[in-house]
């Protein structure tokens, strides 16, 4: 049963406030801040640091080794915490032919706002700062008090995060964290956790040159030499062949089994219909998908290259080839071991010239407690506004850096907030529902309102 005060004048605010919510996510989307080229960071970081300052926060500003960290914090009426997280940096907008229009020129079309940031993540800002808008002007004071953590690297998976949390745990300290977004269908989901990432490159070179395809007899080819080590490391049935790749996964217990029976099974024809899918992995049936997805590691090639690859034709036998591998950890696996694992296992294969080379720093799998207060609010705030329960993914699957909170801090953590599957996160023409943006806010004010009660 929900706790708290009545939320009907704060939600009544929201909805009569939600023409100047849209252009406020307008604002911050008409600025660019790809961080993989540093384009528009610095402009980025300053907006961030003036709509926190006009919301009511007392700012700060961190530099780190990268793009710099916005810190605010505005007190509310319970001894209560609750952490915000996000992110103010994007993905590249490329290939900027395939939007329908300019991907930093916010444009409303049938519903929809397009914009690239529009949901990753720049809507799940303005969600919260518009449920927090929306209680001070009809309440004059937060449920809780928030503190929030808006960085700018996350689409370079994060580096300066984890040790930013780690040196400021007094500033940080809460009772729990609402982590950035997770993507819903008809209702929330709780995401409590991320798995962790391993990015490598595997390199092979055979000569300093590429030879005319005449002497393919006599000369090595670098592409065949990767293709075949790369068969040594995975079968056709999605077992991953190296050695100790999965000593540290455990066993799932029988409340996460029950989790993850209680996730909707994924609609795969219309998966298979609107991405033209020719099949899911193993011939898996919808029930099965959510455990596969969620629970598992992987070893994905993300990339592979060598030769030429242009058009037409051109003869050769290549001397170099690379390919880029992306590992998902889940919880108790380490990127470093993972990566000396494949590293022992090319060699034991008779692949010891082929370099095994990390790209960026690993991140940690983490999860965290389902039954935590933290989560039984979320709960509380999805009935009041959706009229049903959130599912709840132990795991979570993506490789967000929620570990260095969980590990840090020791608090509970959930991912939780605006953006449904066909948001096109991350691809062209990403959008956010105008409806679900303000649905979003009334969310975000419910959790501060059960959270703050609790």
């Amino acid at each position: 049963m929900a706790g708290g005060k009545d939320l009907g004048p704060v939600f009544a605010h929201i909805d009569e406030h939600a023409g100047e919510i849209v252009e406020d996510l307008c604002e911050l989307c008409r600025q660019p801040s790809i961080s993989t080229t540093h384009v528009g960071i610095e402009e980025m970081a300053v907006l961030v640091r003036e709509r926190l300052e006009r919301t009511g926060f007392e700012t700060s500003r961190f530099e780190t080794t990268h793009n710099p960290i916005i810190y605010g914090e505005l007190k509310g009426a319970s001894p209560k915490t609750l952490l915000y997280y996000n992110h103010y940096d994007v993905q590249p907008p490329d290939p900027v032919d395939a939007w329908e229009t300019p991907p930093f020129e916010p444009t409303v079309r049938e519903g929809h706002l397009y914009a690239r940031g529009a949901t990753d993540n720049k809507g799940n800002i303005m969600s919260r700062l518009a449920a927090i808008q929306a209680f001070l002007a009809v309440r004059g004071e937060l449920p809780c008090t928030v503190k929030y953590m808006i960085e700018g690297n996350e689409e370079m998976s994060s580096p300066v995060i984890g040790p930013f949390v780690e040196g400021h745990k007094e500033l940080l300290a809460a009772d729990g964290c609402i982590w950035e977004d997770t993507f819903r269908e008809d209702a929330p989901v709780l995401s409590l956790g991320n798995k962790g990432m391993l990015y490598i490159e595997l390199r092979c070179r055979t000569a300093n040159v590429d030879f005319h395809s005449s002497h393919a007899q006599i000369y090595e080819n670098a592409a065949w030499r990767l293709v075949w080590a790369l068969s040594t490391m995975k079968d056709r049935d999605e077992n991953i062949l190296v050695e100790g790749f999965y000593d540290d996964v455990v066993p799932l217990s029988d409340k996460e089994k029950e989790y993850l029976m209680g996730i909707t099974p994924y609609d795969g024809e219309a998966r298979k219909k609107k991405f033209e899918l020719r099949r899911f992995l193993l011939d898996l049936p919808d029930e099965k998908l959510p455990e596969r997805h969620l629970a598992n590691p992987t070893l994905n090639i993300a990339g592979i290259f060598g030769g030429y690859t242009g058009k037409g034709r051109k003869t050769i036998v290549t001397g170099e080839a690379a390919v880029k591998i992306d590992c998902r950890l889940v919880v108790n696996q380490e990127p470093e071991k993972i990566m000396a694992c494949i590293r022992r296992h090319l060699d034991k294969h008779g692949f010891e010239d082929i370099e095994v080379v990390s790209l960026g720093h690993g991140s940690f799998p983490a999860k965290s407690d389902p039954e935590s207060p933290l989560v039984k609010a979320c709960t509380a705030a999805s009935k009041r506004v959706y009229g049903k329960n959130p599912e709840i993914n132990p795991f979570g699957s993506g490789s967000t850096p929620t570990w260095s909170v969980i590990q840090y801090m020791g608090i509970p953590l959930c991912s939780t907030g605006v953006g449904y599957i066909t948001a096109r996160t991350h691809s062209a023409n990403e959008n956010i529902k105008i409806e679900h943006l303000i649905e979003g806010a009334k969310y975000m004010a419910a959790i501060l309102e059960e959270f703050g009660s609790s």
